[in-house]
């Protein structure tokens, strides 16, 4: 009879713990990336992220505002003539998980381009953003386009 209530306990109890965690503590740890972003505190506001790609790793959004958010950073560091590269290198990182995890999100390969672009690759940002318009729909579907006239470059 024990067991029984353990076991009707726990398919009861799961899943309310799975929707009070999924509805209430995921949409916190948001709020949360909000405010450390807006207080200046990047570090903190990655390490959320990477906890919320941990959780839903479907969800693009996470690895987007991770990945810009190092990338960022690394760009600081090239303006200041400081070593940027391992910032750089974990914007990639990021930007490779959340691909792995959403292929075909084109959101994700957008954002790389811009980045690449930003550090002045024109044929990685290319690249990604040939990705990126092969996943999205109009208008963002002509952004290879566009960016291949702008650039005027061949890509390898």
């Amino acid at each position: 009879m024990k067991k029984k209530i353990l076991i009707v306990s726990i398919f009861l109890i799961l899943p309310f713990l799975c929707f009070v965690f999924f509805h209430l503590i995921i949409p916190y740890i948001w709020i949360k990336v909000d405010k450390a972003f807006h207080c200046g505190n990047y570090d903190r506001a990655i390490e959320y992220l990477s906890f919320i790609s941990y959780i839903k790793p479907k969800d693009p959004e996470s690895y987007i505002l991770k990945a810009w958010l190092q990338w960022s950073q690394a760009k600081y560091l090239v303006e200041k003539n400081l070593p940027y590269d391992e910032k750089l290198k974990q914007a990639i990182e990021t930007y490779r998980k959340g691909e792995k995890n959403n292929p075909t999100n084109w959101k994700i390969y957008f954002e790389e381009g811009i980045m690449w672009e930003a550090f002045g690759d024109k044929e990685k940002a290319l690249r990604a953003y040939y990705i990126s318009s092969k996943y999205s729909g109009p208008p963002y579907n002509k952004i290879y386009e566009i960016k291949y006239k702008k650039f005027n470059v061949e890509v390898k």
